[in-house]
């Protein structure tokens, strides 16, 4: 259910005394995002509408969109078999068939991951169905006091983790996402649009570890301008983090400088043209009239109610509609804008970087360079790189202090020192890690492939002293 869908094409039905709008935002009122499911007489079909009432009430619009999928497939197949069945008539069985289906014998076989988060949506509906409203006696299937169960499958926890050389980072951004030639000529056949946004998002992304949840939401009030000292800027993340982790990213000052650029050059030339698409839509917008950067606040009207938000509170579908009265009009007020004047989409973005990618690859092979660019690439293969490149140099410079503190004739560090000097939770702090194992993986992997890790590090802190500069700042402030 959309609230900006209701508002956008609702229509009063004759005989109907109903204000739609007020309906779907009233007190108590289903939360945004919960799938309808109708039958072929456009009438709710259960039991999977009531069982998604009552997950919406514990989970957030985008669990309840991956469940709803998955549960749709699920009913598919199960109507397929000879005979057809549903899911309160599912066996054991025809639930494994379904999985071994999925993982086995589809055209395109899904992993041992995709298939957990069925398997968890298949659980909730039964939990739903036994517990809550009591449809069924007992679940299909048997589940041990462990948790597992038929349906269980083994996952390799261990993280893929690939990361870029900085001859790799450099040629996916001046040829991939800005559209040069590798001797860095202007192309003239380029037709990507904004490739300073694009670079800038790359270069910030590359430099912070900001997941592209993170980066991609930013309003521009939260990334001011290079400061004149050449400190770097500092902003804080909690509502878009994942698992809403609260942490403090630190934008680099060369960073800045880029991003500035692009908002005084591609960013204002969009928000110009936006101005007149915004103002047609500013029923639906949250239109800022005030922003108080002490307490880092934003007041405005959003849908007829006077409403003020906590920036680092603000949720993503509440960022993207976000707005400002500027001297032409309405001005979006995220930091990279789309056309139309609003934030890029999850997708959009995945799709820019694969076009780059595809786009570096080609030019490569027929420009003759060799071993540039990697054959698989991700927008989260950036946050790699930071994370790898920082727990390499931290752990560098922690070895070089404890070693010159040897050698004065220091004494040996108390473990509280070791804890405050400790490369990896720094690094799990950087990155907004909820458990240690998951910058453990960074770590394996640095000892795994240490030869290849050290000549990356090498190549980076060869041209760029981002870096670099950035562990030195941080290991002193932990030393002893």
């Amino acid at each position: 259910m959309s609230h900006a869908k209701v508002r956008r094409h609702a229509v009063a039905l004759e005989g109907v005394d109903l204000d739609w709008v007020e309906y779907v935002t009233r007190p108590g009122a289903l939360k945004e995002g919960t799938p309808f499911f109708l039958g072929s007489d456009m009438r709710p079909l259960e039991p999977l509408t009531s069982c998604f009432f009552e997950l919406a009430k514990r989970l957030d619009a985008g669990s309840l969109q991956d469940y709803a999928y998955d549960l749709m497939d699920l009913v598919d197949f199960l109507g397929a078999l000879d005979p057809p069945t549903d899911l309160l008539s599912a066996t054991e069985d025809e639930l494994v068939a379904y999985r071994d289906w999925l993982m086995e014998h589809r055209d395109e076989p899904v992993s041992a991951a995709t298939w957990m988060r069925r398997r968890a949506a298949i659980h909730n509906f039964y939990d739903w169905a036994v517990d809550d409203v009591r449809l069924l006696d007992r679940r299909p299937y048997n589940r041990r006091k462990n948790g597992k169960d038929v349906l269980s499958v083994s996952v390799v926890n261990d993280l893929d983790v690939r990361h870029l050389t900085y001859s790799q980072w450099r040629f996916l951004k001046q040829v991939g996402l800005r559209g040069l030639l590798p001797d860095e000529r202007v192309d003239r056949s380029f037709r990507g649009a904004a490739p300073l946004r694009n670079s800038a998002a790359a270069e910030l992304a590359v430099t912070t570890g900001m997941r592209l949840r993170e980066f991609s939401t930013l309003l521009d009030v939260e990334v001011g301008p290079p400061r004149r000292d050449g400190s770097a800027g500092l902003v804080d993340l909690e509502k878009t983090a994942k698992y809403k982790l609260p942490r403090t990213v630190e934008i680099q000052h060369a960073t800045l400088r880029e991003i500035d650029f692009y908002r005084r050059t591609e960013r204002a030339k969009v928000v110009h043209a936006a101005s007149r698409t915004l103002h047609r839509r500013r029923g639906e917008l949250f239109v800022v009239d005030d922003i108080n950067s002490r307490q880092g606040k934003l007041s405005g009207v959003l849908h007829g109610r006077r409403r003020t938000f906590v920036i680092k509170h603000m949720d993503a579908a509440t960022r993207r509609i976000a707005v400002i009265e500027g001297d032409r009009g309405l001005e979006p007020m995220a930091l990279f804008v789309g056309r139309g004047g609003l934030m890029l989409s999850h997708q959009r973005w995945e799709q820019i970087f694969e076009d780059a990618h595809q786009r570096a690859l080609r030019i490569s092979e027929e420009c003759q360079v060799k071993d540039v660019v990697p054959p698989v690439f991700k927008i989260h293969d950036l946050r790699h790189t930071f994370a790898i490149f920082m727990l390499q140099l931290l752990t560098e410079l922690v070895a070089e202090q404890e070693a010159e503190l040897r050698r004065l004739g220091g004494h040996t560090a108390y473990l509280a020192d070791h804890i405050s000097k400790s490369p990896q939770l720094t690094v799990q702090r950087l990155l907004g890690h909820r458990q240690p194992a998951s910058t453990m993986r960074y770590l394996r992997y640095i000892r795994k492939t240490n030869l290849l890790v050290a000549k990356a590090i090498a190549d980076w802190n060869a041209q760029d002293t981002t870096y670099a500069d950035y562990a030195a700042r941080l290991a002193p402030g932990r030393a002893a």
